[in-house]
């Protein structure tokens, strides 16, 4: 009886444990870069012509080419966001945030 009352624990231990693992599964880590309004994972979206001001500056003091930046859109619409990666002699990554 004590054994059949130890398999029993045994399953509803393991029972929690999956149940703990699929919950963390089920919902996916957000990835870079995530909405702060809604939530949401933003879209990647091409290049425009004309670049913002702090952008081009930031671009033409560390001499990278504009194809470094990235251009993230919120699919909702609140706003863009502009990336530069740490690359060369920049000291950080570059991050300038527009609304819509």
């Amino acid at each position: 009886m004590d054994q059949v009352g130890a398999l029993l624990g045994g399953f509803a231990l393991l029972g929690l444990t999956v149940e703990g693992i699929l919950r963390k599964v089920e919902n996916p880590a957000r990835k870079f870069p995530w909405c702060r309004k809604c939530g949401k994972n933003m879209n990647t979206a091409v290049l425009p012509r004309l670049m913002p001001g702090e952008l081009s500056s930031h671009l033409g003091k560390h001499s990278l080419p504009t194809e470094t930046a990235m251009l993230f859109v919120c699919p909702k619409g609140h706003y863009r966001l502009w990336f530069v990666p740490k690359l060369g002699n920049t000291e950080k990554a570059f991050f300038l945030r527009e609304e819509l």
